[in-house]
């Protein structure tokens, strides 16, 4: 709670589309609880774009934004476990995995260090009339490298809709900003989706979108192959 005030706090003085923070109680003292009160934000989630390509412009501007805010905040850490990384029963393509796997034994690449949102994703995005008024969700502000934020979103992508999307927004994303997207990077955060993701999906999008299950493995493994083979 603490992290995510101070970052809130920081965002006060940026352009970014954040809540405000009004106050907070870190121990519990004055509200009986640990409490974070922060600044409504008009709009709501858009998991069914009426234009998918202009969806994803303005989620890849707004990223490229965050990351050229100077925000102080704590450095990233990984959120993939390398102990449980194991091909998986149901892959096709078990030679990915493998792939991929020995990329991340190379160790990471050397990166210009930003600030990053840490869960950039379409459930902590806010839209009214075809346009993103908020990013919420701060808990995991850091300072790391941009291509952490892509490789997240780009997963939530392959998830819930098509590896093309995920290419396209990619594609966007470094027109936009300027920035590479480095391989290294995008795998790993391809990765996390192992073991697997759950039912939880389905309770987050509620009845905005119908999640397809059955070919969610295919569309991760398209994603991770495209993300292993580009230069």
């Amino acid at each position: 709670m603490l992290r995510e005030a101070r970052i809130l706090d920081r965002l006060g003085a940026t352009a970014i589309p954040a809540p405000r923070l009004i106050d907070f109680d870190a121990d519990g003292n004055e509200c009986g609880e640990r409490a974070l009160l922060m600044s409504y934000l008009d709009g709501r989630v858009e998991l069914t774009p009426a234009d998918p390509d202009e969806w994803l412009v303005q989620i890849a501007s707004v990223l490229a934004r965050i990351h050229q805010t100077d925000v102080e905040a704590p450095v990233a850490e990984s959120w993939l476990n390398r102990d449980r990384l194991k091909v998986p029963q149901w892959s096709r393509r078990p030679h990915l995995w493998r792939e991929a796997f020995a990329l991340m034994e190379e160790g990471p690449p050397s990166f210009e260090s930003r600030f990053i949102h840490h869960d950039y994703q379409q459930f902590n995005l806010l839209w009214r009339k075809g346009r993103i008024t908020g990013v919420v969700d701060w808990v995991w502000g850091s300072s790391g490298p941009p291509s952490m934020d892509v490789s997240h979103q780009r997963l939530n992508l392959s998830v819930l809709y098509s590896s093309e999307l995920a290419e396209r927004f990619l594609h966007h994303y470094e027109g936009i900003s300027g920035h590479t997207v480095d391989r290294w990077w995008d795998v790993e955060g391809l990765l996390l989706y192992l073991p697997g993701w759950g039912k939880f999906l389905q309770q987050q999008a509620g009845r905005r979108l119908a999640v397809d299950y059955a070919r969610m493995h295919e569309r991760v493994e398209e994603t991770l192959a495209a993300a292993l083979h580009r230069a």
